[in-house]
């Protein structure tokens, strides 16, 4: 029998709302709510059924163009597709009805029943906050404290941090609050030295007085460290509350990408630092309170990426609108920005069958849209007929920098990929489709500079509709059942949740419509799976495979390009029956990666081809 695999997102707030089709003749249902081993505890809390025709009328009202695609492919007997649009039509709930999100979802903490501690609190660290006590309200002072108080995790303190700003009520309203809990420690501002009582593992952060913490905020921490002890740093997703209450601002992170936060430096609150990485890496609490960020910088620079966890969990709220929700424009420095690398040879391999439109254009304009200085090109020809594309391909064979490769074979893109890097040694290899046209001569620059780095496995590009407009600005695995893109038909200048189409960042996964891998890499995982995946998802599946090797995939707006062809093509007339053999195979082989990108946040919508709440 078929079997079909469906994912929700992530009870950040402590539920979440799946919406599915159970397929006719289902004869079990499996749930999995986790992909790590250890005790885990959830509930089924309601059942609601829709007909398909309250389904269609709530798409219609929320997202009519994609309503209408769903009848149409219900029409044409696609059912798969069908549902898949429908969904898209539901989409998610905006950033500005984030209150609403939040009164949906969150719930209060159950201990003795569904929350109850898996790991051994005995043995888990300390938590040693450290807040600066200026001139804030004693309003604001009080409601921090009852949050810390509130704590169902009770091994915390607080170190009161007061200085030449600390006013007289604001510093007496603490030292009655002290009285009587052992745990609140007051610091003078000028005392520069190490803390005492602290231990090694204990964990250190910075706080602001008037912000607050969720009451299972700590516990969520050592829930994780029990897991893993030996993690450097821990951070938390937050967001801002309003002086009227209302939850707002909400900034949910990716896990833990370097190259990401040299652009965007996101960790934010609540990060918790082992005292012991702190005090070795040559910086005190002291450093953390007058520039959290640049110090955290330096921290991170010099510690194993793998030692940096994160809990996907809204832990901590602010007084003020977080500041790393949407950062200036152009906050990165360009990769071009250093001196110029020893560049090496790069070997551009294009698939093509006739249709010389798009094959003239893409080649002229890499002849004369880059700058690269050391490249050449294999037109791999897959049986082409037409004469202009035969006499096309005749003209390219007099430049010495392209080679044409006949390969009249059934099309698999994977082979073609495949046998036009066996002809050719270069270091280094560029994967391009027939209908990219180049406008920044930049480009091939601005991948390979990434794609050189012994870390970096498969770097893609920002690639646009013809009315310049995104079509790819990397790949979210699980997005629509399987893969898709974020930010599709997002204005070109659009800056992106928390800048992220303006910033090189991390992701499991690009399309090849343009990729740049070092030859090294290539060769080690045996090139696209052309037994497998001959048409369908070979460049994820590749993407993926270089991952699984330890290598990190990545996307660079710095490499910008017209992908012509696939705003005119549209979906395929039933992607899912034409490709089904090689979506099964790929779900299968792929199902842990499908069920959590951790480069896009589990409180993020999987149906929406726009960054939005589940």
């Amino acid at each position: 029998g078929r079997v079909s695999i469906q994912a929700m997102n992530g009870p950040v707030l402590g539920t979440a709302e799946w919406v599915g089709r159970v397929p006719m003749n289902t004869v079990s249902v499996s749930i999995s709510p986790g992909n790590r081993l250890g005790r885990i505890a959830f509930r089924i809390e309601r059942f609601e059924s829709m007909t398909r025709r309250e389904l269609i009328r709530a798409g219609f009202l929320a997202n009519p163009p994609w309503a209408l695609w769903s009848i149409r492919s219900r029409l044409l007997n696609s059912r798969e597709e069908a549902w898949q649009a429908l969904k898209y039509a539901r989409g998610g709930t905006v950033f500005a009805r984030y209150w609403d999100w939040h009164g949906r979802f969150s719930r209060p903490l159950e201990l003795e029943d569904i929350d109850r501690p898996r790991a051994d609190w005995s043995h888990t660290p300390a938590f040693h906050l450290f807040m600066p006590l200026g001139d804030g309200s004693t309003d604001d002072l009080l409601a921090t404290l009852d949050s810390l108080r509130a704590q169902v995790y009770r091994r915390w303190f607080l170190h009161a941090v007061t200085g030449e700003r600390t006013t007289p009520a604001l510093l007496e309203a603490y030292r009655e609050q002290a009285r009587d809990d052992e745990r609140l420690l007051e610091v003078s501002g000028g005392e520069r030295r190490a803390r005492p009582g602290i231990a090694g593992e204990d964990r250190i952060a910075v706080i602001s007085c008037g912000d607050l913490l969720q009451d299972y905020a700590l516990a969520a921490f050592a829930e994780a460290l029990a897991e893993t002890p030996t993690v450097s740093l821990i951070y938390s997703d937050e967001d801002a509350i309003a002086p009227n209450g209302v939850w707002h601002s909400p900034v949910l992170k990716p896990d833990w990408s370097p190259v990401f936060f040299q652009a965007v430096p996101y960790l934010g609150r609540l990060a918790c630092l082992r005292h012991d990485t702190l005090t070795m890496g040559g910086v005190d609490i002291f450093d953390l309170l007058d520039d959290e960020r640049a110090t955290l910088g330096r921290i991170v620079a010099g510690i194993d990426p793998k030692s940096v966890g994160h809990v996907r969990r809204i832990l901590y709220h602010r007084r003020a609108p977080p500041p790393s929700i949407h950062p200036a424009p152009q906050v990165f420095a360009r990769s071009d920005s250093g001196p110029e690398p020893q560049w090496p040879e790069v070997s551009v391999i294009i698939p093509t069958r006739d249709r010389v439109d798009l094959l003239s254009a893409c080649t002229r304009s890499l002849k004369e849209k880059t700058d690269y200085p050391n490249f050449n090109a294999v037109i791999v020809d897959n049986g082409s007929t037409q004469p202009e594309a035969l006499a096309l391909m005749r003209g390219l064979r007099d430049d010495p920098r392209f080679r044409v490769l006949e390969r009249p074979i059934p099309f698999n893109y994977s082979r073609l990929c495949n046998d036009g890097a066996q002809v050719t040694r270069a270091p280094m290899l560029v994967f391009l489709n027939n209908d990219i046209v180049f406008f920044d001569p930049r480009w091939l620059k601005a991948m390979v500079r990434w794609a050189v780095r012994p870390e970096i496995g498969v770097v893609g590009a920002k690639l646009l509709f013809p009315n310049r407009r995104i079509q790819h600005a990397g790949v979210v695995l699980g997005m629509g059942g399987l893969s898709g893109h974020v930010y599709r038909r997002s204005p070109l200048r659009e800056h992106g949740y928390m800048n992220q189409l303006e910033s090189p960042r991390e992701t499991l996964a690009n399309t090849a419509a343009c990729i740049a891998v070092a030859r090294e890499k290539f060769d080690a995982i045996g090139g696209f799976d052309a037994d497998n995946l001959p048409v369908d998802l070979n460049d994820i599946d590749f993407c993926l495979r270089i991952a699984e090797r330890g290598w990190q995939n990545l996307w660079t707006p710095e490499a910008i390009m017209i992908h012509a062809q696939s705003a005119t093509r549209g979906i395929d007339k039933d992607p899912f029956n034409l490709y089904r053999q090689e979506r099964t195979y790929f779900m299968h082989r792929w199902v842990e990666a499908i069920r959590d990108d951790r480069f896009f946040h589990p409180g993020l919508s999987l149906f929406s081809q726009q960054p939005v709440l589940a």
